[in-house]
């Protein structure tokens, strides 16, 4: 009984670790603003000029998921600095155990801009 529930678990885990293909929106950022600003619920676009700042300062890229809700560190594809602050599609392969995307595909649906969490001025 033991080695069918060994099995069970086993067979689980390896559908759950392999990647998979997906078509998903949201934007592009530097890991470290995209993980602090979806912790708070924010699934929207960071400051372009400050990711772009992170990124090559040796940040890793990233990529928030509006349908996963998540934040995934982009490993590969195109270069991404310059779809900074753009809202974009993009077909790509997800790893949703090591969080981690790789793109195969780019497409601008239209521009964010900055969209710091500070308070706008009066």
């Amino acid at each position: 009984m033991r080695a069918i529930i060994l099995a069970a678990l086993f067979a689980m885990t390896a559908a759950q670790a392999e990647p998979k293909t997906v078509t998903w929106t949201g934007w592009f950022s530097d890991l470290k603003c995209a993980t602090s600003r979806t912790a708070s619920g924010i699934f929207t676009a960071t400051n372009p000029d400050c990711a772009k700042t992170c990124i090559e300062s040796g940040a890793a890229p990233a990529f928030i998921s509006e349908q996963a809700k998540a934040v995934f560190t982009v490993k590969d594809g195109p270069s991404i600095l310059e779809q900074l602050g753009f809202h974009v599609e993009v077909e790509a392969t997800v790893d949703d155990a090591a969080r981690t995307i790789v793109i195969r595909k780019i497409k601008q649906l239209g521009y964010d801009g900055a969209a710091c969490a500070r308070p706008k001025k009066k």
